[in-house]
């Protein structure tokens, strides 16, 4: 129940923030390469640096924080932006990988409550198989009782 609580929260809040954003076209300009050391070694993520024009016609240069090995982008690349109109700096790039870590907690989620319904289905059936219906009923009094 946490993970698809957690996966929720994480989707609500997504497109909160994108719905106050402004869509715009963009250019990758530049893909800067960064070496992370990570337990299994370093490795090199690329990163798109994007230019785009506000609805003011301002230019605005971001590098993005998405990063990827194989590079998702190349230099020329067209791109659609996301953009605060407060803050133009702190713009995305619009792409299906800002949602991977719902997509992550809601699938975990589900997959829970699908085991738990299984096992609780399976446990329902083999006390119906041992006492009937009363002994199922039975069980059930027997457990709010140690609950509570």
């Amino acid at each position: 129940m946490f993970f698809l609580s957690f996966g929720w929260n994480i989707r609500a809040d997504l497109e909160r923030q994108m719905a106050a954003m402004i869509p715009a076209q963009g250019v990758v300009v530049e893909v800067v390469s960064r070496t992370v050391n990570t337990n299994s070694g370093n490795r090199t993520f690329s990163y798109p640096v994007v230019e785009y024009r506000t609805a003011t016609g301002e230019l605005i240069r971001f590098e993005s924080t998405l990063g990827g090995n194989p590079p998702a982008f190349q230099t020329g690349d067209r791109v659609e932006v996301l953009y605060d109109p407060q803050t133009p700096q702190s713009a995305l790039v619009n792409t299906w990988e800002h949602w991977l870590p719902v997509y992550i907690f809601l699938g975990a989620g589900g997959v829970m409550i699908g085991l738990g319904s299984l096992m609780a289905l399976d446990l329902g059936l083999k006390l119906l198989k041992l006492g009937g219906l009363l002994g199922l009923i039975g069980a059930i009094l027997w457990r709010r009782r140690q609950q509570g």
